[in-house]
């Protein structure tokens, strides 16, 4: 993975809804290589804001097969990035990108015949109205099924682009909105006196949940042999919809997913190695050795060291500060971004991973 930062120019800003806008980036004829992605990937960008460094990774909600190189972003409350990039960014303005990552895909090919289920809350959009062009731009013969879920019809990212998508490929996508809050509007009673709400919506109502991604499946039932399932969004709901597919007999290897937000509530409060831990570390061809206290992440001492590590989100829900550890044992807080076998070969967050036994070795 390459985790150098490459400075990128502002090439265009769209306001998607009232909290989400798309950047776009000019990536210069040098950096195309470098910047090649695939559907599902994301990037970090990271900006100096008050003497801190911050860093957000973004996913791309462009696709490979566009001309512009888009990442969408949602504002978050007290989120210093997002909002200074809803209030303040500006076309010509440079930005520090690092190149995109992540594993959120499966490979495609002109031959598969496959049925892709999708599911999106918010914001979890992005990546995947990417995977559903280049899946309509690659594979003809296989067929699209995409539930997303938003609060109400002001909320839905990309409504026109997926309805315009979703008409040119007619009979290969479908799109289920489901809605938890739908709009509603005063009307009837006498002279304006008792006047009822009533929502105009008439599609699905509530959370993307396990009953809910039931009712979806089992509306749109497969036609064909092979079937793929990706899943972005909050982790609450990430787990129903697995829930519900791996109570249906899907196994995990065709399920594929991206958590955007981590839930507070599945934190796991563990206890770590009393006092100092000896720790070596092997990370951009340097190796040396340090001592990591035991309330302190890998990443944090690799950080305080300026070595220049990876990293992205902090919380445990995207791979970019993902490590193998050669010995020892480590507590991580959340690893949803690791699958079960990654996390049996020794592969760690180091965002996420304390120390548990008093020496540590670490390879990038």
């Amino acid at each position: 993975m390459n985790n150098q930062f490459y400075q990128l120019s502002v090439s265009n800003i769209i306001i998607e809804t009232k909290d989400t806008v798309s950047i776009s980036f000019q990536i210069p004829a040098e950096l195309k290589t470098i910047f090649q992605f695939t559907s599902g990937q994301y990037i970090t960008i990271k900006k100096e804001m008050n003497g801190k460094e911050e860093r957000r990774a973004y996913s791309m909600s462009s696709s490979p097969f566009d001309q512009d190189f888009t990442v969408s972003v949602k504002k978050v409350k007290g989120g210093k990035l997002s909002t200074y990039f809803h209030d303040k960014l500006k076309v010509g303005e440079t930005l520090e990108v690092m190149p995109p990552t992540g594993r959120f895909f499966t490979p495609l090919d002109a031959a598969n015949r496959k049925s892709y289920y999708l599911f999106a809350a918010g914001s979890g959009i992005t990546p995947i109205i990417s995977i559903i062009k280049s899946i309509l731009e690659i594979e003809p013969k296989s067929e699209v099924f995409l539930l997303y879920g938003n609060r109400n019809e002001e909320n839905i990212i990309f409504k026109s682009k997926l309805d315009e998508i979703e008409k040119k490929y007619e009979g290969q996508l479908e799109v289920q909105y489901i809605l938890s809050q739908p709009t509603e509007t005063k009307k009837g009673g006498l002279f304006g006196a008792f006047k009822k709400s009533v929502s105009n919506w008439e599609g699905m109502k509530g959370r993307i949940n396990d009953k809910n991604a039931a009712i979806f499946l089992d509306r749109y039932p497969s036609s064909t042999a092979e079937s793929e399932y990706f899943i972005c969004g909050p982790g609450n709901m990430i787990e129903a919809v697995i829930y519900e597919l791996t109570g249906r007999g899907v196994d995990k290897k065709h399920i594929h997913q991206e958590y955007f937000f981590t839930d507070d509530n599945k934190k796991v409060q563990t206890e770590s190695h009393n006092g100092p831990s000896k720790m070596k570390v092997t990370i951009n061809g340097e190796t040396f050795e340090t001592e990591i206290a035991a309330n302190k992440t890998i990443l944090d001492v690799l950080i305080a060291m300026k070595k220049n590590p990876p990293f992205s989100c902090q919380n445990g829900a995207c791979s970019t500060c993902m490590a193998k550890l050669i010995e020892g044992e480590v507590e991580m807080a959340n690893c949803y971004a690791l699958e079960e076998d990654e996390i049996a070969d020794g592969y760690i967050l180091t965002c996420q991973a304390k120390p548990k036994t008093p020496y540590l070795e670490v390879k990038y």
